[in-house]
């Protein structure tokens, strides 16, 4: 990005001076000014949302793929560390901490605790299941945020498959020009 900005910002001429031949057949110059835009921007949309992500993701959503995958990787380990109590404590702090607005678009995350139970398979899918859950409700909070980075991943995409598209298309076509005449 700060390549593309030192292009387009601070020498406008820039891309005459750096040229990329190829026997004088493949490109004269750099891309168009519009495609280095088209990449600043695109750059640009992409840093800002990998900051947003990196910033406002639970770790726990980013080191598991999925909460099966965190409740593979935890509950026994939980288990034999006696702290279904602390699992099931960290459940009801993240349920309490949903907005209203939450609780009404996700209401599969609600589930009764009761008493804890004195089996330890009971244990275990306890455990499991409040692991799952609150690994949910980190993933799921703050749906206009998380829709806004989607956006600004799929914006700067985007941008920056454009001029990538162009110039392989534009290769292609000279270097077929060259190879058939």
């Amino acid at each position: 990005m700060p390549a593309f900005g030192y292009m387009l910002l601070l020498n406008e001429n820039f891309h005459q001076y750096l040229t990329i031949k190829y026997d004088e057949w493949l490109l004269d110059y750099l891309p168009n000014v519009w495609r280095i835009w088209l990449l600043f921007y695109g750059s640009f949309f992409l840093a800002l949302a990998t900051l947003l992500y990196s910033y406002f993701c639970p770790p726990d959503v980013k080191r598991y793929g999925s909460p099966y995958e965190k409740a593979n990787a935890e509950t026994e380990h939980v288990h034999r560390l006696g702290g279904m109590n602390g699992v099931a404590r960290e459940y009801s702090e993240e349920y309490d901490g949903l907005s209203d607005r939450e609780d009404e678009i996700y209401p599969f995350l609600k589930m009764e605790l009761g008493n804890p139970p004195a089996d330890a398979s009971a244990q275990l899918k306890r455990i499991s299941k409040c692991l799952v859950q609150t690994w949910l409700m980190r993933n799921l909070k703050r749906p206009r945020l998380r829709a806004t980075i989607y956006i600004l991943f799929a914006l700067g995409l985007a941008l920056i498959a454009v001029p990538a598209i162009f110039a392989f298309t534009q290769v292609s076509l000279v270097a077929v020009k060259h190879l058939f005449g």
